[in-house]
């Protein structure tokens, strides 16, 4: 007799408080994956949406750096309660460990990944969004298997408009079809950028249609966009055709799901 697996049960009955559910992806690290992650969630809220955020990078979680906050979150007899900021509801290991240095290996990693999902108490949520691993590895992999069983998910790849961006974002989306996961579409990162009144295209327009995705939205490269991180601000806020980019990205994703 098959043993059940008691706390893959438990994730997708966890995640399943969440309406939708959307994964962002990327091929490699370095393209503004959490950012794009990140803006979604603060967009959908800001339109009304219930949202929860899950960082799921144990090397490298961005989610307490980019919104300032520092906090510790509580464990309860009914798990981890994520933090409550600005009307969503956040969970990264960075707010389990703080900024310590997590030297871990493939099985302990697997392990985090696995508790992170299951043992986080969310609300009923319109939406959860989940920032995944970088890369096309081991971690990235299994949160892909424990996250598609939600009957409305969907995953959004992140990408620069390069042709090297581009084919390691096929490599990921072969995977990702393999795995028989909803893609969502393709958003391209620091598409363009304004000056003196003309469209400067610095990664190049490379055609992205070969991919057979649509792409959702076009983000620009606005150097305020720093700005926005250091003074802890939600990056959507930084110009109104951000706003925009973000707001047709979301609407999207709506219609899709």
């Amino acid at each position: 007799m098959e043993i059940p697996d008691v706390i893959q049960d438990e994730a997708f009955r966890r995640i399943s408080r969440a309406d939708k559910l959307v994964m962002v992806a990327s091929g490699k690290g370095g393209v503004g994956k959490s950012l794009i992650s990140i803006s979604l969630a603060a967009i959908l809220s800001d339109i009304g949406r219930k949202v929860g955020l899950l960082d799921l990078d144990v090397h490298g979680p961005s989610i307490p750096e980019l919104f300032r906050t520092d906090r510790l979150v509580r464990a309860t007899r009914f798990g981890f309660e994520p933090v409550r900021l600005n009307g969503m509801e956040l969970m990264s290991l960075g707010y389990l460990i703080g900024s310590s240095p997590v030297p871990l290996g493939g099985e302990e990693k697997s392990s985090l990944l696995r508790m992170m999902i299951a043992l986080t108490n969310w609300s009923e949520l319109d939406y959860l969004i989940v920032d995944l691993p970088p890369g096309t590895g081991d971690e990235m992999i299994l949160a892909v298997r424990a996250l598609k069983r939600h009957p409305r998910s969907g995953v959004i790849l992140v990408t620069l408009p390069s042709r090297l961006s581009l084919s390691v974002v096929e490599r990921a989306l072969t995977l990702l079809r393999d795995e028989g996961v909803n893609i969502l579409g393709l958003v391209e990162n620091m598409s363009y950028l304004k000056c003196d009144g003309r469209i400067v295209r610095p990664f190049g327009s490379s055609d992205s249609s070969s991919l057979g995705v649509d792409v959702l939205g076009n983000i620009p490269l606005d150097p305020k966009m720093e700005e926005a991180f250091i003074l802890g601000q939600v990056p959507h806020k930084v110009s109104e055709e951000i706003r925009r980019s973000f707001l047709t990205i979301a609407s999207e994703v709506e219609r899709r799901l």
